[in-house]
């Protein structure tokens, strides 16, 4: 009997927000998965363009350049992932900021504000409680940004009808939606590495994406080169930490803010929020699963 040639998954790549975004299409012809490819990729420009805090005209440039009291108007991406941000940055108790001036432990604390109206989507920097001006604000979306862009590729490959892919940012962020090509039978999703390497009871080498993301940060590669924001010093909580939820923004920000937060704290935010899965290696190299029952 003739054996079935392997179902193709086709791959391209494009880099972008200082890294290189990948999409892994299957169940498409490959013409086809390149033209969406490709309008995934035009996203990604996109946005990039409007976060980068190193483009002076950028919109994060500008509110960046802000003075007290000042107002400026956005797009409805940009509003949206500050405003994703700001709540994160509450419901992690400052974990996650996205201000690196109280990031670095500046005396400073300029605050922003959201606003939407029929005008149109606005951010305005506060005047210090003070009175005097406050000092300019310092946003930088590195921790939250490819995973936002992650977030609206998928929405792009909806309108192109791919129920099949695994995209990422980096490897550091990844989103997958229907099957990969391939699985052993009883297996759903895409198969992705977590746990780095370290090898740890109970600890798994790979979960399976399905309808979600997965995010990790670490140590491993760059040393602790995460801040804590609420001391503005290394963080020392965690040795890695990996997250997973349906939205790449939040695994994106979680994952960062779980490396500064205690495993009181992770383990009180999981209790919480029942849609997170994370995977955390302590000081002493013990793996920490939380929501286990959520990626098996």
């Amino acid at each position: 009997m003739r054996e079935l040639a392997p179902e193709p998954v086709h791959r391209f790549a494009h880099e972008a927000m200082g890294t290189i975004f990948e999409v892994l299409i299957a169940g498409q012809e490959v013409g086809y998965a390149q033209q969406a490819s490709q309008a995934v990729f035009r996203e990604v420009d996109r946005l990039e363009a409007l976060f980068s805090r190193f483009n002076a005209t950028s919109e994060i440039g500008q509110i960046n350049r802000l003075r007290a009291d000042e107002t400026l108007r956005i797009s409805l991406d940009a509003f949206d992932c500050l405003r994703i941000a700001e709540r994160l940055q509450r419901e992690t108790g400052g974990a996650f900021d996205i201000n690196f001036r109280r990031a670095r432990g500046s005396s400073e604390r300029p605050e922003f504000e959201l606003a939407a109206a029929d005008s149109g989507f606005r951010v305005r920097l506060r005047q210090s409680f003070l009175g005097r001006l406050a000092a300019g604000l310092d946003l930088d979306l590195g921790a939250i940004g490819k995973g936002f862009a992650l977030d609206r590729a998928a929405s792009i490959l909806a309108d192109w009808s791919v129920e099949r892919f695994l995209i990422h940012g980096g490897t550091s962020s990844a989103l997958a939606a229907g099957d990969a090509a391939g699985l052993s039978q009883g297996e759903n999703g895409w198969p992705v590495g977590v746990g780095g390497t370290w090898e740890l009871p109970d600890v798994p080498k790979r979960v399976l994406l399905q309808g979600r993301a997965l995010s990790g940060s670490g140590t491993e590669v760059k040393g602790r080169h995460i801040r804590d924001p609420r001391t503005g010093r290394p963080a020392e909580g965690h040795l890695a930490a990996w997250v997973s939820h349906p939205s790449a923004a939040e695994s994106d920000a979680l994952s960062t803010a779980f490396m500064a937060m205690s495993p009181k704290e992770a383990r009180r935010y999981c209790e919480k929020h029942s849609d997170v899965w994370a995977l955390l290696i302590t000081p002493k190299k013990k793996g920490l699963i939380f929501n286990r029952e959520i990626l098996g």
